[in-house]
């Protein structure tokens, strides 16, 4: 039997190619003690699957002139992107000229075989979801029984297929702020279906959340939801109220998905305000209140980030990096458990359109799930039909 999945490639023209690929698929007994087939059903399209999808062409921030589209020998859809010539020109000699690579990182299906291990024997016939797939967009997938969460009977795939990326980022915030001595957050984007799903966390864990967005119709949303504090970055108020948020919550620590612009130097400036309006300890240096803001996304990525400490204020303050499933924001298996018994509810995501394999290769709709609007995700369903997009 053969499977079909989303490849691309870079050619020896300079151009980053997509296609639908055919493979063999494996049988049970080519797979280890602890890994299981699983017969792909849902996999979404998540902002940390843009760059690996689109690079190293301009796709990933929105550019794409130059596509092209065609027919391959099995009447497929193939689409192909233009590569900077600069950034071609250096990758000459380059191993990934011509490597094919699949692409997506999470996904649900059912498992349809299994290893001779007892924890993949458990999993066989269920409905999972799974992280690090090598692939999700794809019919059918092989993965290690620690990459698997398993459902509940109840659970549809399309419920599932967002079971990691954003339920576990969200718990990993809460997590880090908790290990590293913090009692409050500040989330920017904070209207997205990630921001949604901390809002409920936090109302659940009693941790206060500062949220930022960037549209009224956003602190609307959020507020409907529960959110308590919630800052309009376009409001003629902005600075006064996010300080104020400060003050009321405690938040000392951020979490930015935008990776671009002023709003980090803006959230620590606030943060060192509200320091000061509260009274806390000072030295010749500002604040000696620790701040900290982990950058874990990348939605202004075209623009360059602007920091300015002497406007910041003070020294007291860290910026980072953060990455799902390292440091204190491991993955443990209460975590998938939590997620697994309030995927219906607390991590809950909807998608704005259902594409197939082909589907995703229409420039068209690689517009629409690039710019990744709040709300608007896109969800790969490998076996659909190609041309029924819902």
């Amino acid at each position: 039997m053969t499977s079909l999945q989303v490849t691309r490639f870079i050619t020896n023209e300079g151009t980053l190619k997509f296609e639908v690929s055919e493979s063999n698929l494996p049988t049970e007994s080519d797979l280890k003690d602890d890994q299981v087939l699983i017969k792909v059903l849902a996999a979404p399209i998540n902002p940390s699957d843009i760059g690996p999808l689109f690079a190293p062409s301009y796709g990933g921030i929105g550019r794409f002139d130059g596509i092209e589209t065609s027919k391959d020998s099995n009447g497929r859809v193939t689409t192909s992107l233009p590569i900077p010539k600069r950034t071609f020109k250096g990758m000459q000699g380059s191993k990934m000229i011509g490597r094919k690579n699949k692409v997506g990182n999470e996904g649900a299906g059912r498992v349809i075989a299994a290893g001779k291990g007892a924890k993949a024997q458990a999993l066989k016939g269920k409905l999972v979801a799974c992280m690090g797939m090598g692939g999700s967009y794809s019919q059918h997938a092989v993965v290690n029984v620690e990459q698997c969460m398993a459902h509940h009977d109840t659970t549809t795939p399309e419920e599932a297929a967002s079971s990691f990326v954003n339920p576990l980022t969200a718990l990993g915030m809460v997590k880090t702020m908790k290990a590293e001595g913090h009692t409050g957050i500040v989330h920017t984007a904070a209207a997205s279906q990630l921001g949604q799903m901390l809002v409920k966390i936090c109302l659940a864990d009693n941790v206060p959340l500062v949220n930022i967005v960037r549209r009224p119709a956003q602190v609307t949303l959020l507020k409907s939801i529960g959110a308590r504090w919630v800052v309009n970055s376009t409001s003629p108020t902005y600075e006064k109220d996010l300080v104020q948020a400060l003050v009321e919550s405690g938040a000392t620590i951020a979490f930015d998905a935008t990776g671009g612009g002023t709003l980090a130097m803006e959230i620590i400036k606030s943060m060192e305000a509200a320091a000061n309006l509260k009274g806390g300890a000072k030295s010749n240096y500002g604040s000696t209140v620790q701040k900290k803001l982990y950058f874990y996304g990348g939605l202004n990525a075209g623009e360059p980030m602007l920091l300015r400490p002497f406007v910041m204020g003070g020294f007291s303050w860290t910026i980072s990096g953060f990455l799902l499933g390292s440091g204190t924001a491991a993955i443990t298996d209460a975590d998938k458990q939590r997620v697994a018994d309030e995927i219906k509810t607390t991590f809950a995501t909807s998608y704005g359109s259902k594409l197939s394999l082909e589907d995703m290769l229409n420039p068209n709709a690689m517009k629409e799930y690039q710019a990744q609007k709040s709300n608007s995700k896109a969800l790969v369903v490998p076996h659909m039909t190609s041309g029924s997009r819902m």
